[in-house]
């Protein structure tokens, strides 16, 4: 027999109060209200059976009539008033307080995970999370609860009161359930696999939208916007073939759901009616039966539609909690903080995660405390996974890496990170102000600690140029400023951090000459009395570092100052020659 792959209904409800977090209590009782409600509606629909006996009767009594007329009413009122009440819970703003706290709390474990499980993420597929799934996941507390509680209590209630009436009637309406069920399972399966299969879509979606319109630039100046948006066509037309396949598929338990209840409503009046001409059953009875099975056909042929949210909420849930699963890296006591800031390699060897190759290999350094060390290799030799590793980026697999002597294992982020300033070649500025830009390094600097920050950076003039000077909002990723002014924006940043440890990553290599220059007088401001750590394609300007590391496939293969290495003749030899042959040819051209 196969195997349903839908989550239960019992389990539906353990992860909403898992949701519902420090609300759970308010879930609840509105989960018994709706129950006091649809019970009450439900014994409202019954009344109909002696109203119409009463209405109908040989001797017609209009106090009994009114009786059960009043009866009905005031299960009805209760029905309106208790259903009011479970309303409470998301008319008065729970739901909204619900979806902010599980986006609060995906905001803290994304800043605790580690870097290396946050890269395996897209941007859009994290936008999809922390807005549509959110949303999705906390879709049904309000109105769907309500709903299937209907759906489900009204139809017990009036089924339990039928028993009391007539309990062949009971029973013909009870012949519905063998084969809904089957239905049920149906329409779940589909669902839950549908809905599984369009989030995975959507998101690759969002990716590629995000991708494609952060790359529009680009893709204009080399006239490819058609050629590069295949792959946004291509999800946009995922997620249509999904979102068709699950219709197409869903239909058809619908469809059977709505003859069941025809052939049930058919049912009991052709077997009602054997009874009637038995004088087993009165006519009043049955066309009683009748309209409470009619009132009853269009929530019940809904019921598939509603259980279905439970999967988008399940899916939504499922992705959330996939985040929520990966914890961060741990910290090992004794619990240290760094004193003095040299750095040590002892045997560090790291693969990424699912690759069998290792980034690195058996690396072992020093860089001596405010001192320069540059390291140099080919694209992809593992300089920039050397440089992640000192601000923890993952846990090598073997060996230790040690700041002042202490194991950064040791360390929290906050310890850690606090002594570390950061200078990427790709520069990533916020859509805020030049000044919050600078002042996100310390938040407790002033605008004058920010304007100095800005002048040792060499960017105070371009700044005072701009129309509302350090309260010019930048734009999108900065895009108003040119490469050298971003990158020196970054490197006023660093300066008011003022961090012991620098770790600079090819800031210049992007930039033109001029740029360059304007940079490099920047950085030399930057680096005064730290312990600095440079990735460098261009060797001269590294030739005056403290120490040179070689890397080439991950293993430090020469180490030393720029005239030993030259005097060694080996790769950086070879490296220092070939960039010294490009500049004399560039001279004679």
């Amino acid at each position: 027999m196969k195997k349903n792959q839908f989550t239960s209904i019992s389990t539906i409800y353990k992860l909403t109060l898992e949701l519902a977090g420090d609300k759970e209590n308010e879930f609840k009782k509105s989960l018994i209200y709706f129950t006091l409600a649809f019970v009450s509606q439900g014994l409202a629909f019954g009344m109909f059976y002696p109203m119409l006996k009463s209405m109908f009767a040989e001797t017609f009594i209009l106090s009994n009539t009114f009786l059960y007329l009043g009866v009905m009413a005031l299960f009805s009122v209760i029905s309106f008033w208790a259903k009011w009440k479970g309303h409470d819970f998301d008319y008065t703003g729970n739901i909204v307080e619900i979806s902010h706290d599980i986006r609060t709390k995906l905001g803290v474990a994304l800043r605790k995970m580690p870097l290396e499980k946050l890269s395996r993420y897209k941007t859009g597929e994290l936008n999809s999370i922390f807005s549509s799934n959110v949303d999705e996941s906390v879709l049904h507390m309000g109105m769907i609860a309500s709903m299937f509680l209907q759906i489900i209590i009204v139809p017990i209630t009036i089924v339990i009161f039928t028993f009391f009436v007539d309990y062949r009637l009971a029973l013909l309406i009870l012949l519905i359930l063998p084969f809904a069920i089957p239905l049920y399972n149906w329409k779940r399966n589909d669902s839950n696999k549908e809905k599984v299969e369009f989030n995975k879509a959507n998101a690759i979606l969002e990716a590629d939208f995000i991708e494609y319109i952060q790359g529009l630039p680009v893709l204009r100046a080399v006239n490819k916007v058609g050629v590069n948006a295949q792959n946004l066509h291509d999800s946009i037309a995922h997620v249509k073939e999904v979102q068709k396949e699950g219709l197409n598929k869903g239909q058809i338990p619908f469809v059977l759901m709505g003859i069941l209840i025809e052939i049930t409503l058919l049912a009991l009046v052709f077997i009602g009616s054997y009874f009637i001409l038995d004088n087993s059953l009165s006519i009043i009875t049955l066309a009683a039966a009748v309209i409470v099975v009619s009132r009853l056909s269009e929530p019940l042929s809904i019921f598939l539609g509603v259980v279905s949210v439970f999967d988008i909420m399940d899916s939504a849930f499922n992705r959330i909690k996939a985040i929520f699963a990966i914890y961060p890296l741990i910290i090992e006591k004794p619990y240290q903080e760094a004193e003095t800031f040299d750095i040590t390699f002892d045997n560090v060897s790291f693969a990424y995660e699912n690759q069998k190759t290792n980034a690195l290999k058996k690396v072992s350094f020093s860089m001596p405390n405010k001192t320069m060390t540059a390291i140099v290799g080919h694209s992809g030799c593992g300089k920039t996974t050397l440089t992640k590793m000192i601000m923890r980026y993952s846990d090598p697999q073997t060996g230790s890496i040690k700041i002042g002597g202490i194991n950064i294992k040791n360390m929290s982020s906050i310890d850690l990170m606090k002594n570390i300033s950061v200078v990427f070649q790709d520069v990533y500025l916020f859509d805020d102000t030049i000044m919050n830009n600078i002042r996100m390094a310390n938040q407790n600097a002033t605008d004058k600690e920010v304007e100095i920050a800005a002048q040792s950076a060499f960017c105070h003039e371009f700044i005072s140029r701009l129309p509302a000077g350090y309260n010019t909002t930048i734009g999108d990723i900065g895009g108003s400023l040119s490469g050298g002014e971003k990158q020196r924006i970054s490197i006023a940043r660093a300066i008011l951090k003022n961090a012991p440890i620098v770790i600079l990553d090819e800031p210049t290599a992007a930039l033109d000459t001029q740029s360059e220059v304007a940079v490099q007088k920047a950085i030399d401001k930057l680096l005064e009395d730290k312990t600095v750590i440079v990735i460098a394609h261009r060797l001269s300007t590294i030739s005056s570092a403290d120490n040179i590391l070689v890397l080439d496939n991950g293993e430090v293969i020469e180490m030393g100052t720029h005239n030993e290495l030259v005097n060694n003749k080996d790769k950086y030899f070879d490296m220092w020659s070939a960039q010294q042959r490009v500049k004399e040819w560039s001279l004679d051209a």
